[in-house]
Formats: C-alpha cells, structure tokens, sequence
C-alpha cells in the first residue's frame, strides 16, 4: 500500500493524470477491473517500491519488484491483445513515461510506438468532427491529457534522445494547434498588471 501510495503522488512527475476514484482503487489494490485496470495497480505498486524512502535491496524487495514486474507484464500482454484503444494508449503511454523516468531511452521509444498506433487506428481526437464537444468530465479530462501528452512525449524524444521526426501524432498535433478552441484568459481580470 505504502509503495502505491509513493507511486500515486508522484503521477504528476510521469504527465498521468488518473482520477480521484482510480487512483482510492489503486491504493485500496483493486484488482476486480471495475474502476481501474488491474495494470495500474501492479505497475504503480512496483514504481512506488522506488520512492519508498528506506527501501534497500534485500532478497524480500527484489522478490516483489519481480512479482510486479511479471504482473505488470501479463497484464500488458492482455492490454495488447484487447480492442480498447483508451487503455492500450494509457497503459502505454504510462510505459512510456515511466521508462524514460528511468533513461530507458531505446524502450521508450518502443513503448511510444504502440498508442500512437491506437489512437491513429481508431482516430482518436481532442474533439469529435461533428458533436459538440463533450463536456468535460474526469474520464474526458484523463483521455485529454493521455493525448497531449503522447504529443509532447514525442516531441521531447525527437528533441532529447533520438532526432526522430514526430510523425506518429502529427495528426493530433494538427488539431491540438488549430483545432481546438482554447482561449487565454486575460490576467487583467484578477487585478494583475501586464
């Protein structure tokens, strides 16, 4: 619970933004899929263990680094073969961040491969093409930020690591920049001088 609980405060670090009730699943350990995917639970709990102050290396924390490990993976292996494609770009997506965290740089790249397949499969967007936007919920707000940030994910190991060209989201991207109806709200209106 404790190494969760590591995990859970740390998301803002990764760019993972999960909700109020995912993330009291995740600390309580449900692993029953009906909040959030069993992945999250076994991935954060291993992350956790690594920003449990105290925590050393003994043979007890390597055996459970692995049990959560192998969790994790078996849990990604049926992400993967699954036709949800909201969890395979959070599932990896959240891979992706977490293994640049630790300057996995060659996997990162792979791991990003994968939602930005999903999401030009299924033509994921911001916005629909002819609804109204939808209004803006937790789980909208937890797709939103999934979307921007595999941009900005791409982005930095174009910049950072590898010097491959963003073509993957240039389709999201697009929309993010053109698209979307985002307004600047003007900082005279609370009294702050420009």
């Amino acid at each position: 619970m404790f190494s969760r609980l590591a995990a859970l405060l740390r998301l803002r670090l990764f760019g993972i933004y999960l909700p109020a009730p995912k993330q009291d699943a995740i600390l309580r350990g449900d692993l029953s899929n009906t909040v959030v995917h069993p992945f999250f639970v076994h991935a954060l709990a291993g992350l956790g263990m690594y920003f449990c102050a105290g925590v050393g290396y003994s043979h007890t924390i390597v055996l459970l680094l692995a049990k959560y490990a192998q969790r994790t993976w078996e849990q990604i292996a049926e992400i993967n073969t699954g036709n949800d494609p909201n969890l395979t770009i959070q599932a990896f997506f959240s891979l992706t961040s977490m293994t640049l965290h630790s300057r996995w740089l060659d996997s990162a790249r792979k791991f990003l491969t994968r939602p930005c397949i999903a999401l030009n499969a299924a033509g994921l967007r911001f916005v629909p093409v002819t609804d109204r936007p939808p209004e803006l919920t937790e789980d909208v707000r937890e797709r939103v930020v999934a979307l921007s940030q595999i941009i900005y994910l791409e982005n930095y190991i174009f910049l950072v690591v590898d010097g491959t060209e963003p073509r993957m989201t240039v389709r999201i991207q697009k929309e993010f920049r053109h698209d979307l109806q985002v307004r600047v709200r003007s900082l005279s209106y609370y009294n702050v001088a420009l």
